[in-house]
């Protein structure tokens, strides 16, 4: 017959993860002391069971729908911070030192938008259809063909910057286009000064750099939010 003690104080590895039995003949034997996990209390009662239950899984559920909200809250915070927001202003009234009439057509791009913005395209539009170049679009404006020889007699001096691609800081602004009236260019920059605040539209995409991306053209204010500039 075998005979079962318990274990004294000193009997225990490191706090009492084994106990050691008797000997048994000329062997030992060492049985290793399963963990406990104490069983959630129960009132005993089917309903209220139940209902702590449930309480407990909408209570959870609630702490991670707070969490996906303050997570997303958080992202459109960091997005909101660093949005550019591309601005487009033309004028055909500014006066001009160069100038002995005292009027130049003028175009400036402006970033007020608090993040730097990439511009990946500017265009210039006629009647919402693209032209080339900037004297292309001003001879047309003219009512003269694009292939009207002595293009730079015609139109006189002309000031123009390509901005496409590059990166357009926060509160930066780049100028585009200064083109002064004299005397010799008066006709073609009267008739283009009539005739381009109403047909002649300049846009451009650019995106943050979370690579969102938008169109804005100098006929609107709030930009168009699209999926890329390809």
């Amino acid at each position: 017959m075998v005979r079962r003690t318990i274990p004294r104080r000193g009997d225990w590895a490191g706090g009492g993860a084994v106990a050691v039995l008797p000997a048994l003949g000329h062997h030992h034997f060492v049985v290793p002391e399963t963990e406990l996990v104490p069983e959630i209390r129960k009132t005993g009662h089917r309903l209220a069971d139940l209902a702590v239950a449930f309480s407990a899984l909408f209570v959870s559920l609630c702490s991670l729908g707070i969490a996906l909200h303050h997570g997303r809250t958080m992202q459109r915070l960091v997005e909101a911070n660093s949005r550019p927001f591309i601005q487009i202003t033309t004028s055909n009234g500014n006066p001009s030192a160069d100038s002995p009439l005292g009027h130049a057509f003028t175009v400036l791009i402006s970033n007020p938008g608090a993040g730097a913005a990439r511009v990946e395209r500017f265009s210039i539009l006629i009647d919402d259809k693209p032209v080339k170049d900037i004297g292309e679009a001003l001879l047309r404006l003219a009512g003269l063909p694009a292939d009207t020889k002595e293009e730079s007699a015609v139109l006189g001096q002309i000031t123009y910057t390509a901005v496409a691609p590059s990166y357009l800081k926060a509160g930066s602004e780049q100028p585009v286009l200064f083109w002064p009236r004299t005397a010799s260019n008066a006709s073609v920059w009267d008739k283009d000064a009539e005739a381009g605040l109403k047909r002649v539209k300049f846009e451009t995409c650019y995106c943050s750099i979370f690579d969102e991306c938008w169109v804005e053209n100098s006929h609107s204010f709030r930009p168009t939010a699209v999926a890329s500039c390809g």
